[in-house]
């Protein structure tokens, strides 16, 4: 059965991009344009990993991520977050909070994909 994974980000290009490679690859995908709608579609489906964005209106993806190894059926859930941030402190935080990899953007099809294969291979 194939896996799934959820991409959440305010810019739908994002969205989008990244949703055809994961599809291309054999994933289910499920998206959400903020961390709280990213929480929503966490709780009503089955997810194997989530991509995020940091920087988004409503909840951002450290704050969401906060709230998912918050809950113990999610504490060994795969996130990476996919960002334009790349300061070493905000990385730092996300490896704090148990972010597996953090990819910047610009999207970048190839190494999304093998962060994919790493994590769910």
């Amino acid at each position: 059965m194939a896996k799934t994974i959820l991409i959440v980000d305010d810019a739908s290009l994002i969205r989008s991009v990244a949703s055809k490679a994961a599809e291309s690859a054999g994933f289910n995908v499920i998206t959400a344009s903020d961390g709280k709608e990213g929480l929503e579609q966490l709780k009503a489906n089955k997810v194997d990993l989530v991509f995020s964005d940091v920087n988004m209106p409503q909840m951002g993806g450290l704050e969401m991520v906060e709230h998912i190894k918050a809950d113990p059926a999610n504490k060994f859930l795969p996130i990476v977050m996919l960002t334009t941030e790349s300061s070493p402190e905000m990385k730092e935080r996300g490896k704090e909070l148990g972010v597996k990899a953090w990819l910047v953007k610009p999207f970048n099809k190839d190494k999304f994909l093998l962060a994919l294969e790493k994590l769910l291979g």
